[in-house]
């Protein structure tokens, strides 16, 4: 016994790291919830006003069908390969999907990161006519990918 115990805290090493893979996607949402619920009342009904008049097309005059909110940094790599993403969903869907990049590292958009939860980037988030969010995916994904999921 006393030869295998050197052996003990890689196993429980690889055991934790493990359960982090397995559930990534469970804790993001879990701090995601945490951000948004930290927020103070009157800072979050700000934000949903400002997502009502610029993403609620059902109120203003823009014939959008809906927002893809592209959440990154342009110091990130996946970021960067995002970017191409960006550019041939504006190109494929110009008349029907708003395509806006919102850069987590500046002061004025921390209101809108807080708001959403985002912990992770990139983060792609897609927001019906309306301006709620409907899908929401953490890390790269492509275009066709992400096309499958405009209503």
């Amino acid at each position: 016994m006393r030869k295998y115990s050197c052996y003990i805290p890689v196993i429980l090493i690889l055991m934790s790291f493990c359960s982090l893979i397995l559930f990534r996607g469970s804790l993001t949402r879990y701090a995601s919830r945490i951000m948004t619920n930290g927020m103070e009342p009157e800072e979050k009904s700000i934000v949903e006003n400002i997502i009502s008049e610029q993403y609620d097309y059902s109120k203003n005059t823009k014939g959008y069908e809906c927002t893809f909110l592209e959440f990154g940094s342009v110091g990130c790599n996946s970021c960067r390969q995002m970017g191409s993403v960006m550019a041939e969903i504006k190109q494929k869907y110009s008349n029907r999907v708003k395509v806006v990049f919102i850069n987590v590292s500046q002061k004025e958009n921390r209101e809108l990161v807080d708001y959403f939860g985002i912990v992770t980037i990139p983060t792609q988030v897609l927001l019906d006519k309306k301006g709620k969010e409907y899908f929401r995916h953490n890390g790269y994904l492509s275009a066709d990918d992400l096309s499958k999921h405009f209503k």
